[in-house]
C-alpha cells in the first residue's frame, strides 16, 4: 500500500511541473526528490509555509513559499522537507499593525 501511495504521489510530481510555473532551481529540487519516498505534498495559494519549520501561515510574509514536499531518503530516515514555487508578497498584502497616535495630555 505504501508504494503505491508513493506512486501516486510522484505521478502527483509531474503534474506539479505542468501546473505550475517553476523556477530552474524548483524544477531541479523536483527532480532530486523524486529519488526519495515522498510522504506528502501540500501546496496553497494564501499564506504559505515557514522556511525553518514547514509550519503553515495564513498571513503573508516577505517571501511565501507555496509547495512543500515532505519525504523520507529511505525507511528508517526521518520526514524531511523541500519548499518551492518561492513568491514575493505585494507590499499592501502584508500585515501591519494599525497606525495609532498617542496623544498625551498635560497635566495641569
Amino acid at each position: 500500500m505504501e508504494k503505491v501511495k508513493s506512486l501516486r504521489l510522484q505521478n502527483r510530481l509531474q503534474q506539479l511541473k505542468n501546473r505550475y510555473e517553476l523556477s530552474d532551481l524548483d524544477l531541479e529540487i523536483l527532480e532530486k526528490v523524486q529519488q526519495y519516498q515522498i510522504k506528502s505534498i501540500c501546496c496553497t495559494t494564501e499564506g504559505g509555509f515557514d522556511k525553518k519549520t514547514g509550519a503553515f501561515y495564513t498571513e503573508d510574509r516577505t517571501l511565501n513559499y507555496k509547495i512543500k514536499i515532505a519525504y523520507k531518503r529511505n525507511d528508517a530516515a526521518p520526514t524531511e522537507f523541500v519548499l518551492i514555487k518561492a513568491e514575493e508578497a505585494e507590499e499592501e498584502d502584508l500585515f501591519q499593525f494599525p497606525q495609532k497616535t498617542t496623544h498625551l495630555e498635560k497635566a495641569v
